[in-house]
């Protein structure tokens, strides 16, 4: 396996950690239950199953359903789960997937994730520089979102349980995860 292989085997990993963050991030934004619009609602587009007990046990939210290999952002997992949330919400503010990308802040190939979008979502994988690794981290994608004017909130180290927990309640989560939440093993953090 080649050192850029190994390097974008590890940056999936990374990637997978920092999407359950991001959904976690979202799992405060708005609680649907306590919408008041008369439209269609983020409540009504939540399928909701109980068990004997009536305890939830199972939620499927209706959240928008880009994909972003279709659209070309392939290292742009964390925008594009943020926008399908958006969708969920609607709460899109009359913007495309496409402008919501656009509207990242950019840090460069190299730069600090937390800070901004290292890299560019539109990369494909052969065309990563090495060294590169495009991403965002969860505080960046909160601070980007906290002035769009959307409140978040930050459940890194939060249990599987408290996660599901909030699934079950209704709330929006974005996740950055390894894969089988595996130890991340970050080997660059020099920013």
């Amino acid at each position: 396996m080649t050192i850029k292989k190994k390097k974008l085997f590890k940056k999936r990993i990374v990637i997978l950690f920092v999407l359950v963050a991001c959904l976690l991030i979202f799992t405060l934004i708005v609680n649907p239950k306590n919408q008041e619009d008369k439209k269609l609602t983020s409540a009504s587009k939540t399928f909701v199953q109980t068990d004997r007990h009536g305890k939830y046990d199972y939620v499927l939210m209706k959240t928008g359903d880009v994909n972003q290999m279709t659209i070309g952002a392939y290292q742009g997992c964390e925008i594009v789960s943020f926008y399908n949330a958006l969708v969920y919400l609607d709460k899109t503010q009359d913007r495309t997937v496409t402008d919501w990308i656009e509207s990242l802040p950019y840090v460069g190939w190299g730069g600090d994730p937390g800070s901004g979008y290292a890299g560019n979502p539109w990369t494909s994988d052969e065309d990563i520089p090495d060294g590169g690794f495009p991403t965002i981290w969860p505080t960046a994608l909160m601070s980007f979102a906290q002035e769009n004017i959307f409140q978040v909130a930050d459940l890194s180290g939060k249990s599987i349980s408290e996660i599901k927990d909030a699934v079950l309640s209704e709330h929006l989560v974005e996740m950055w995860v390894t894969i089988d939440f595996a130890e991340p093993n970050i080997t660059y953090d020099d920013y």
